[in-house]
C-alpha cells in the first residue's frame, strides 16, 4: 500500500550500433558523437567532450581542473589509467590554513578561516585537465588536436544558451562570484545571471582554448598564460607559481583492478574513490544476493560499502607521502575476512555521533588492511581523513565502433572552483586545496605538490579480456556508493545500462545511511530494524542525496551499444 506519491522520472536508453557517449550537456553529447562519426575514436571523443564541457559547464569543469581517464584498447586489449589530479602548490604546509572548528562535531571535516581553502586565490591547486587531455591525445588520438578542440572554441567565443541549468548554477553561487571583477564580468555581466535566451560568451577562454590547440599543454602550463597566473598569484597572496604549472605532469599508469563475478574491472591507481568502489563490491562478491531492493540485498549493500568507507577514512592518502595498503585495500582474502564478520540479520557498525571518521565498525585488531599488504606496517598510524563534499564535478563515458573505451571524470571541485578567473586568460582556476584535511596529522593532511583525496570513480569492465562497460559520476563523496550499486545492478541483476542508473540507490558515505525516498517504507522500516541508521531522502535535478551516474555498455547477445544517464536534469547521451 502506497501512503505518499513517489515521483518516478527516467529516460529512454540510447541503444546504437556504432559509437555513443554519456555525458553532462546536450550540446557536449553532440560533439563527442561527431567526432566519431568523422572517424575519431573514443579517445578524440573523449578530448573533444572533454574541452566542450569545461566551457558549457563552467560550475563543474575547468581547463584548470583536475580528473582521470581510463582508456581501453581493444585492439590490444589494453588498459591505461591517466591520472591528472590535482596536486598541491609547492608552497603549501600542514598549516597553510588557520582551523577554526569543525563542519559537525565529531565528523573530521574542518573548517578555516574565511573559507580560504574552498574560495579565491589560496584555495586554487595545481591545474591538471589540460595536461590530462593533451597526454591522452599524445598516446591515443588519431584526428588533430586543433580539430578536437574546435567546437570548445565555437562555444567559448560564439557562446551558448543559458539553460535553466546554468542560469540555477550561478545564482546558487551569487555570492562568491561576484567578490572577484573577472568572474562576475564573465556570468554576470548585468549584476545577474543571465536571463533565458541569453549566452554565455567567455572570449578570453576562446583565445587560450585556440593556443591550446597549436601548442598542447605548455600552452597553459608555461608561456605567458603561465606567467598571468603566477602574477596574479602574487598580487592576490595566492599560492600557485609559474614553477608549479611548468613542473606539472599528467601521470601515465596501469591500472588498479579486481574481479566481480567474472566481470575484470579497472579504474585509476591512485588517491580517488575507486578504491573504495572496487573494496566494497569485493566485500559484496561473498554474498548471494537476494531480490533487488529486497532489505536482505540493501543490508549486505550497506554494511559492505561501510566497511569500505572506514577503510578509506582511516588509510586512504597520497602514497607518495604516506603509507597506504592499497594491495590489502583490494585483498580478496581481507575481503572474505570482512564479509565473515557481516550478520545478514542485523547492522554491525558503530553509529555513535562522537565517533570519528564518520564511518566505523565495531573495534576488531583484525579489521585491518594491513594484515593482507606486503608493505612493512607503519610505526604511527595516522588520523582519519575524510575528504570534503565537493559535488561540482563531470564524467563523460564513450565506446566506439572498434570498442574501444573511454571513462572520463573531471572536476572545478566546488561549484565554479575558487570563483577566480585570471584576467585576460579566461582560465577558472579550482579550488583544489579544498580536498585536503587542514588539520595536520592526517593522511590527507596538506603538503606540498601533494594528491589530495578525492571521490572521482571512473570505471571499465571487460568480460573475457573484451569490452563490457565504461561508468562513472559526478557527485562528490556519493559518487563511490552510486557506482558500486549500478555496477552490481547490471552484473547481478542483468539490467540495461539505464535501468541500472534509473534504480532507486543507497549510500553509506557518512554516519546516516541515506535511502531514496523511491524505496517503499516496509524496507525503509526493516532496514531501520535490523540497526542502520537511516535517512530517506530525495534525488532531484540537483543531485539531492546522491550522485548522477553516466555509461555505456555493449549488450553482450546483440554486440550494440546502450547508454544511459542520470534521469534528472540535462544529462543527455547519445550515439549512431
Amino acid at each position: 500500500m502506497n501512503t505518499h506519491s513517489v515521483y518516478r522520472p527516467d529516460k529512454d536508453e540510447v541503444v546504437v550500433e556504432h559509437g555513443a557517449v554519456a555525458t553532462a550537456h546536450p550540446v557536449a553529447a553532440q560533439v563527442g558523437v561527431d567526432i566519431l562519426k568523422s572517424g575519431g575514436n573514443a579517445v578524440d571523443a573523449a578530448i573533444a567532450t572533454g574541452f566542450c564541457l569545461n566551457v558549457v559547464e563552467p560550475a563543474s569543469s575547468s581547463i584548470a581542473g583536475h580528473g582521470q581517464m581510463i582508456v581501453y584498447i581493444a585492439a590490444e586489449r589494453r588498459t591505461v589509467a591517466i591520472d591528472y589530479g590535482h596536486r598541491a602548490p609547492q608552497a603549501a604546509t600542514p598549516d597553510t590554513f588557520r582551523v577554526i572548528g569543525q563542519a559537525v562535531t565529531g565528523n573530521g571535516i574542518y573548517e578555516v578561516e574565511e573559507q580560504a581553502n574552498a574560495i579565491g586565490h589560496r584555495s586554487a591547486g595545481v591545474p591538471g585537465v589540460t595536461a590530462g587531455m593533451c597526454r591522452a591525445h599524445e598516446l591515443f588520438g588519431s584526428l588533430p588536436l586543433e580539430l578536437l578542440l574546435e567546437p570548445a572554441v565555437h562555444y567559448a567565443r560564439q557562446g551558448f544558451e543559458a539553460d535553466p541549468s546554468i542560469r540555477l548554477q550561478i545564482a546558487s553561487n551569487m555570492p562568491n562570484l561576484a567578490r572577484y571583477k573577472e568572474t562576475a564580468r564573465v556570468f554576470m555581466p548585468d549584476g545577474y545571471p543571465p536571463p533565458p535566451g541569453a549566452k554565455v560568451v567567455q572570449r578570453d577562454l576562446a583565445d587560450t582554448l585556440e593556443r591550446i590547440s597549436k601548442k598542447g599543454k605548455n600552452a597553459l602550463h608555461k608561456g605567458e598564460i603561465a606567467a598571468a597566473i603566477d602574477e596574479e598569484m602574487r598580487r592576490n597572496d595566492g599560492l600557485l607559481t609559474a614553477r608549479d604549472l611548468a613542473e606539472y605532469e599528467a601521470e601515465v599508469r596501469h591500472p588498479v583492478n579486481t574481479h566481480y563475478r567474472g566481470y575484470e574491472l579497472l579504474t585509476c591507481p591512485v588517491t580517488a574513490g575507486t578504491i573504495t568502489t572496487l573494496q566494497t563490491l569485493n566485500i559484496l562478491e561473498n554474498f548471494d544476493l537476494r531480490e533487488h531492493g529486497s532489505p536482505e540485498h540493501l543490508h549486505l549493500f550497506i554494511e559492505a560499502a561501510r566497511h569500505a568507507f572506514a577503510d578509506r577514512y582511516s588509510f586512504v592518502g597520497d602514497p607518495e607521502f604516506v603509507p597506504v595498503p592499497f594491495e590489502g585495500l583490494l585483498s580478496k582474502d581481507y575481503a572474505r575476512h570482512i564479509s565473515n564478520s557481516i550478520d545478514t540479520d542485523t547492522a554491525n557498525l558503530e553509529h555513535e555521533r562522537e565517533l570519528q571518521p564518520w564511518v566505523a565498525y565495531i573495534d576488531n585488531p583484525l579489521h585491518d588492511p594491513w594484515n593482507y599488504d606486503p608493505q612493512p606496517r607503519p610505526d604511527q598510524a595516522l588520523s582519519a581523513s575524510p575528504p570534503s563534499e565537493g559535488d561540482c564535478t563531470t564524467h563523460f563515458s564513450v565506446i566506439d565502433r572498434d570498442r574501444n573505451m573511454v571513462a572520463c571524470t573531471q572536476t572545478a571541485v566546488g561549484g565554479f572552483g575558487s570563483s577566480v578567473i585570471v584576467p585576460g586568460t579566461g582560465v577558472l582556476l579550482s579550488n583544489g586545496m579544498v580536498v585536503f584535511n587542514p588539520k595536520p596529522g592526517a593522511a590527507n593532511s596538506i603538503a606540498g605538490f601533494k594528491r589530495g583525496l578525492n571521490n572521482m570513480s571512473p570505471v571499465v569492465a571487460l568480460k573475457n579480456s573484451k569490452s563490457f562497460l565504461t561508468v562513472g559520476a559526478p557527485g562528490g563523496r556519493r559518487i563511490i556508493c552510486r557506482i558500486a550499486h549500478v555496477i552490481s545492478n547490471v552484473i547481478d541483476f542483468g539490467m540495461t545500462m539505464q535501468e541500472a542508473i534509473t534504480a532507486p540507490s543507497v549510500d553509506a558515505a557518512e554516519r546516516e545511511t541515506f535511502i531514496d525516498h523511491r524505496i517503499d517504507s516496509q524496507t525503509v522500516e526493516t532496514l531501520a530494524r535490523m540497526g542502520h541508521n537511516v535517512s530517506v531522502v530525495p534525488e532531484p535535478s540537483t543531485g539531492g542525496g546522491f550522485s548522477r551516474p553516466r555509461g555505456v555498455m555493449i549488450d553482450p547477445d546483440t554486440g550494440l551499444l546502450h547508454a544511459g544517464v542520470h534521469p534528472f536534469g540535462p544529462d543527455e547521451a547519445r550515439g549512431y
